[in-house]
């Protein structure tokens, strides 16, 4: 994915309101975002060091350095030898500390004001920093990079309409392959291959095939439990692709739906038509959810609708902002949501509906094409 140094002017402007002279970035996707680093392992320890006045550095092991060559960035490699045993943790040794801390002195930062993410750092390594660098000052910046990762760029955003264009790929494979008598497990691994096949990264790629009592959970896994002709089928598919997420979800019936599966299947759609309406840029989350809610009716209870309603997508699956009635926050033109509104009734089944839009200036992008009406 094409990285662009615009981003970085905007991380540059963040951290001198905050009076922050550098940036420790220690998370994943924070690092991708901030440098063009991809790194797919989940227990290496990398970081990054951001300041006005010097390119980024890339911290990571040596063994990992040559990994770098294959891909676009704009940041130094700072390698550090990595020991094979490190204390208790191995997610971000003594040995990158040390690293760390001596880039700092380097560049003449050991006496400044230093932004961490508070949120991902263990108050062992926060006390060693301290210890290192007893002149410094530290203030959390996690907040600020998430504020500052709602609003997505170009090269952002193709990445996320791709990750959604395979995601689709699953949905028609599921409209194929998914009959009744077939299990929850084996339908989705079907769906998985052929995502993986159309470019689905091996990270995050999750196809969902579900058919009962939870499936209105977010984090319900398929079982060996046979799909059913008379039930609700959720297809909830999620892809990366280059780092960051797309969402895809409808929801089928391989049977004839009773007549209160149908009035539930209307009642998400509509929901979701109606959420769509009113995302448009300045729109406070709070009245898009109110209202949306509120129009829905009476056909079933207030709480049928599984909140959130939907959430900020990019390389995190679930970023802030959340689409919830308690949220005071406006959106803004160059977000990416993912809207994904549920409804679950107690002998009726679940519903489940997920797509993923772009506001714009005139109001928002549906990526997805798929219809939602299914049944």
């Amino acid at each position: 994915m094409q990285f662009t140094t615009q981003r970085l002017d905007k991380v540059h402007r963040a951290m001198r309101r905050e009076e922050i002279a550098a940036l420790i970035a220690t998370r994943r996707q924070d690092i991708q975002y901030l440098t063009g680093f991809q790194h797919r392992g989940m227990d290496v320890p990398i970081g990054c060091l951001i300041t006005d006045s010097h390119q980024p550095q890339l911290i990571l092991p040596e063994t990992h350095e040559l990994v770098t060559s294959r891909e676009s960035m704009i940041s130094k490699v700072r390698a550090f030898n990595e020991p094979t045993l490190d204390g208790w943790s191995r997610g971000r040794s003594t040995a990158f500390w040390e690293r760390v801390t001596s880039i700092l002195k380097e560049l003449g930062f050991a006496g400044s004001m230093i932004g961490l993410q508070h949120d991902w750092l263990s108050v062992q390594e926060f006390e060693r920093l301290k210890q290192s660098l007893p002149e410094a000052g530290f203030k959390d910046f996690s907040p600020s990079l998430w504020k500052l990762r709602q609003i997505k760029d170009a090269a952002e955003i193709d990445a996320i309409r791709r990750a959604v264009n395979i995601g689709e790929i699953g949905i028609r494979t599921a409209l194929e392959i998914v009959t009744a008598g077939k299990s929850e497990e084996e339908a989705s691994l079907e769906i998985e291959a052929a995502m993986r096949v159309a470019g689905a990264e091996k990270r995050g790629i999750r196809a969902a095939v579900l058919s009962g009592t939870q499936a209105h959970l977010p984090f319900a896994e398929p079982g060996a439990s046979r799909i059913s002709s008379d039930q609700f089928v959720s297809l909830d598919l999620t892809v990366s692709h280059s780092g960051y997420f797309g969402k895809v979800a409808r929801t089928i019936h391989l049977g004839k739906p009773s007549n209160k599966q149908r009035k539930l299947f209307e009642y998400v759609v509509n929901a979701a038509r109606l959420l769509e309406k009113r995302l448009k840029p300045d729109a406070q989350i709070k009245d898009v959810a109110e209202k949306t809610l509120k129009k829905l009716g009476r056909s079933y209870p207030s709480d049928t609708i599984v909140q959130p309603l939907g959430n900020s997508i990019g390389l995190d699956l679930y970023e802030p902002p959340y689409i919830v009635p308690e949220l005071q926050q406006s959106l803004r033109s160059g977000m990416v949501l993912s809207i994904q509104p549920t409804g679950f009734a107690a002998g009726v089944g679940t519903v489940k509906i997920a797509d993923v839009v772009l506001i714009t200036e005139d109001g928002c992008e549906n990526f997805t094409s798929l219809a939602r009406e299914t049944i």
